[in-house]
């Protein structure tokens, strides 16, 4: 009986030390994968949706720029969360997936609490039980803002590199083709040669007005038709002497 006794509570000492070690394993697995997603500023999500109850990793936690497990992130408080702009096409991802059961991704913006935009890329998958009946909807968010602002600042840079070309080509086209021109007619004036300079008048006109062409870019949504003014007041034209009778 005594020997009974002994092995019942030495097995049940080693279901508490093997239940332990589980936990432990599990612990340090949640640590790893809480550590790897920090890293990666990634964060997975898991909404049951019969409870709306939404099971949030740490990190989408302080993605989103809450504390880890601080609050239920129900559906509509997840939507409260998204960038006005954002949230009916969000819905319709979600309605969309949902209907036909097909993985989904995007990608959408969040506004933390201290007024913060943040960048996520999201993907996901809903579960259906025996009935068909939608019951969960889980997935991944990885915080691309850093990619995004870099992206978008590239961008820029090309753009303020592409006008900065285009400046340096109309200096050079303004004097190539103008500036040169009316210096070779004044020149002809100096030496009372009219007729040149009238040919060099001409020429120098058909340039500018090659240039002019050439550079000018209607701005979008306008379509401007020759002689109409671009600017809201012309420049003052001086007055023209008098012609001899």
């Amino acid at each position: 009986m005594g020997d009974t006794s002994e092995q019942v509570l030495g097995t049940a000492e080693q279901e508490v030390q093997r239940r332990l070690e589980a936990e432990a394993q599990l612990n340090d697995l949640r640590l790893r994968v809480d550590n790897a997603q920090q890293l990666a500023n990634m964060g997975d999500y898991d909404w049951h949706m019969p409870t709306d109850t939404n099971r949030w990793s740490d990190q989408l936690y302080r993605i989103y720029g809450y504390e880890p497990q601080s609050f239920n992130p129900s559906y509509e408080r997840f939507l409260s969360f998204l960038h006005p702009d954002d949230r009916e096409h969000v819905q319709a991802v979600h309605q969309q997936a949902l209907a036909t059961g097909e993985p989904y991704e995007m990608t959408e913006r969040i506004v933390r609490p201290d007024g913060e935009l943040r960048y996520l890329s999201t993907n996901g998958q809903v579960l259906f039980d025996e009935d068909g009946s939608p019951v969960r909807m889980r997935g991944t968010c990885i915080d691309i803002t850093e990619r995004v602002l870099a992206e978008r600042e590239r961008e820029e840079h090309a753009a303020r590199a592409q006008a900065e070309r285009m400046r340096r080509r109309a200096a050079l086209e303004i004097n190539d083709n103008v500036v040169q021109g009316l210096t070779a007619a004044l020149y002809a004036l100096e030496v009372d040669d009219d007729n040149s300079a009238r040919g060099y008048v001409l020429r120098t006109l058909d340039a500018a007005r090659q240039v002019i062409t050439d550079l000018s870019t209607p701005l979008e949504g306008d379509e401007f038709q020759p002689g109409d003014l671009v600017r809201e007041n012309a420049a003052e034209l001086p007055e023209q002497p008098e012609q001899p009778a």
